[in-house]
């Protein structure tokens, strides 16, 4: 796989696994600012008090945070503008398998299951499971998505 943050889907395999560079820490103060957007309410993302008390101990970032920056760091490569309408993701199951928590680290991976070739050799759909760890490795989502990835022939841009 190229070294840019991005991959391509003339460089990935059926089965194989991609590790996708970089990771993203979730700061304390964006979990209490999704929830207030997106007028999530529950006490177990933004009080502290009543959390310190639970199994927990701490409030639990929001799942959709989560999910958007596992997605984001599993993306592919981006590619010329007029191919951007081929890029729409199909996500088909998503699970939240682990807690995670402000000033958590979050890294991704993704195992290749099936890659379905375009005809005009712009790059194809790939079908894939992105798992999302935290910093101490323990895999804390899941999604099942459906995507499609340039080739590199397609004019893949810098990030």
């Amino acid at each position: 796989m190229n070294s840019d943050r991005g991959w391509c889907v003339d460089e990935v395999r059926v089965g194989e696994a991609i590790g996708h560079p970089g990771g993203r820490t979730i700061t304390g103060d964006e979990n209490p600012r999704l929830a207030w957007l997106s007028e999530n309410a529950s006490p177990v993302h933004g009080n502290s008090h009543l959390m310190a008390g639970s199994p927990f101990g701490e409030p639990l970032v929001l799942g959709a945070l989560s999910i958007a920056v596992v997605v984001g760091l599993a993306s592919p490569a981006t590619c010329r503008p007029e191919l951007a309408r081929r890029t729409v993701p199909a996500w088909s199951r998503i699970a939240l398998v682990g807690p995670v928590f402000g000033g958590d680290t979050l890294r991704a991976a993704s195992i290749v299951r099936k890659i379905t070739l375009d005809a005009d050799g712009a790059g194809g759909l790939v079908e894939r499971t992105i798992e999302g760890r935290n910093q101490r490795g323990e895999v804390v989502v899941t999604i099942h998505e459906i995507g499609w990835a340039p080739s590199r022939a397609a004019g893949v841009q810098d990030r």
